[in-house]
């Protein structure tokens, strides 16, 4: 539940981008870079919060992601005196996001070790995504006050902070300072960390913020997609990531790489019909493309997700859950890249450089191969 409500918080503003820019005013490029600023508080979750998870234990660091997400719709809440409110509102719902990923998600594989534990994490990650952005756009559409919709985050994450208190974190971990007892990351599995996922990471998140902010954009102009669009957006994008995840786990063989090359085939068909999107201007397109976009974001995550959880020594899975989290957030990046081209140049342009990154990663991945599992297992020869 943590999962869910700190990715409810991450996702609550990106429905009412168009909503802010047509009444509070703010440019594309602004409301982008609202958006963008989350990775400020982040990417140092990510990077330190997993390390100290592995050290110090998982609940203390849940507890503080869901008070700085509970943090994060205060400042968003601020934001409607001062512009300053939305940024530190988001730095806030960054550093809780990655805190929760990196300690939920190491605490759910201790919890549920196998595929199922990635799953899980995956799974919840994905609900609160989708959950989120659906909320606060019914209740800005209700209501017109976006600070109304930060309010039910808040209470909602306290009363689940206060129960949060009288749980026990099983099982029992090494005392601080001895978690170098732990399994230690293999040098063999490290090489197929840094070969075979991380290439495919940018493109977890990338699909998700291309789909749910980049596509409303090339459906209209800028600014100009309304509250039921842009909430249509993140709901299908998100939902579609959510719902596929429990139907590809069954193709999910982690000593291949056809789920990882699978869904970076669906994030270049969301690509191609992103540009058929913007040549077109059809919100009717954008909508498959919002679906598409989704489903390989659902796949990657798994994919990526379970590569992690079933490589990472237990001493490292933390530090090394917090790395591929890092590299995918570089795909959350795309939306204010797009508003600065855009600017410059057709944004065509913009999502064909993306189709052509996309391919790169399926070549590496696919070069790859050789250092997963059942490869090396063919190369050792059989007795005779």
């Amino acid at each position: 539940m943590c999962l869910v409500l700190t990715g409810w918080c991450a996702n609550q503003y990106v429905s009412l981008i168009s909503w802010y820019q047509q009444f509070r005013e703010l440019s594309e490029f602004e409301a982008m870079l609202v958006m963008g600023s989350y990775l400020a508080g982040m990417i140092p979750a990510l990077a330190f919060g997993g390390p100290w998870a592995d050290r110090y234990g998982r609940k203390p660091f849940s507890l503080l992601a869901l008070a700085c997400s509970i943090l994060g719709s205060f400042g968003l809440m601020f934001g409607s005196l001062h512009e300053s409110g939305l940024y530190a509102g988001r730095i806030f719902t960054g550093f809780g996001m990655g805190l929760a990923m990196v300690a939920i998600t190491s605490w759910v594989k201790l919890l549920s070790p196998g595929a199922a534990g990635a799953t899980r994490a995956a799974l919840c990650t994905s609900m609160g995504f989708a959950l989120g952005p659906v909320i606060s756009g019914a209740i800005v559409g209700a209501s017109g006050s976006p600070e109304l919709a930060y309010i039910v985050h808040a209470a909602t994450a306290f009363a689940w902070l206060l129960l949060m208190f009288t749980t026990r974190e099983a099982p029992a971990l090494e005392p601080a300072g001895r978690s170098s007892q732990g399994e230690a990351t293999t040098p063999a599995n490290l090489q197929r960390f840094y070969r075979v996922v991380l290439p495919a990471a940018p493109w977890v998140f990338g699909m998700a913020a291309t789909g749910f902010a980049v596509v409303p954009a090339l459906s209209s102009g800028a600014g100009e997609s309304s509250l039921f669009y842009t909430t249509l957006a993140v709901a299908v994008t998100m939902g579609m990531g959510t719902v596929i995840q429990p139907f590809v786990k069954r193709f999910n063989d982690l000593g291949k790489i056809r789920l990882i090359m699978a869904g970076l085939a669906t994030s270049l068909a969301a690509l191609l019909l992103m540009i058929a999107v913007s040549l077109s201007g059809s919100e009717i397109l954008g909508i498959i493309a919002f679906a598409v976009a989704g489903s390989a974001n659902g796949i990657l995550l798994v994919a990526g997700l379970s590569q992690v959880l079933d490589l990472a020594g237990s001493a490292d899975v933390g530090k090394l859950t917090g790395r591929f989290y890092m590299c995918c957030f570089i795909g959350f990046t795309f939306p204010t890249f797009f508003a600065l081209w855009r600017t410059v140049a057709h944004p065509a342009l913009f999502i064909g450089l993306l189709a052509v990154l996309c391919v790169l990663s399926m070549l590496q991945v696919l070069r790859s191969a050789k250092y997963l599992p059942a490869a090396k297992l063919e190369e050792v020869p059989s007795s005779p």
